[in-house]
């Protein structure tokens, strides 16, 4: 599992309740309540896979089709504040999985830097590739451009020692395209 500092939870959650509205009124309840108690944050795991069997927290907000506010604990649902609340108080140190539905969160950076899952790396690892690629690139055009050169300056040789002096001149001209 990907450890996430308390600050990065603490910074998505404080924005994402700045920036949406949530289906359900006791939904933003909940994630101030999390927000309030760091060693609630420390336990707090983002995830995008299905946990009905472990403490799961599901929350939406009004733009998202998901119910606004689920909490699954050993594969029983609640929809209860009440119920929700208690168990975090009660369990303080078993792990509370949270998924968030949200419109464009497949795209959001913040989201995805939260969540534990293979997409993500693939997405880091193609942007490593991406750039060593295009510097790879960069080097292998700096080499043909060093060895055009080259030949050109053999080429100017040659024609200064068959006094071809139109040829050196062209020679030049396009030795000059290098600089």
């Amino acid at each position: 599992m990907k450890w996430v500092s308390c600050l990065e939870k603490r910074n998505f959650l404080t924005s994402f309740l700045q920036n949406y509205r949530l289906k359900h009124p006791d939904a933003r309840f909940v994630l101030n309540y999390l927000l309030q108690h760091n060693h609630l944050l420390e336990i707090v795991h983002f995830t995008e896979k299905d946990q009905k069997s472990s403490r799961w927290l599901i929350i939406s907000t009004m733009m998202s089709e998901e119910e606004g506010l689920v909490f699954y604990r050993r594969g029983q649902k609640s929809t209860s504040l009440a119920t929700i609340i208690g168990d975090l108080a009660l369990h303080l140190n078993e792990p509370l999985y949270l998924t968030l539905h949200f419109p464009g969160k497949t795209r959001n950076f913040s989201y995805l830097r939260l969540i534990d899952h293979r997409a993500f790396e693939n997405v880091r690892r193609h942007e490593y590739n991406e750039k060593m690629a295009k510097a790879a690139e960069q080097v292998l055009d700096e080499a043909l451009k060093r060895h055009e050169v080259s030949i050109l300056k053999m080429q100017i040789d040659q024609a200064l020692d068959r006094k071809d002096v139109a040829l050196f001149q062209k020679l030049t001209e396009e030795l000059k395209k290098y600089d």
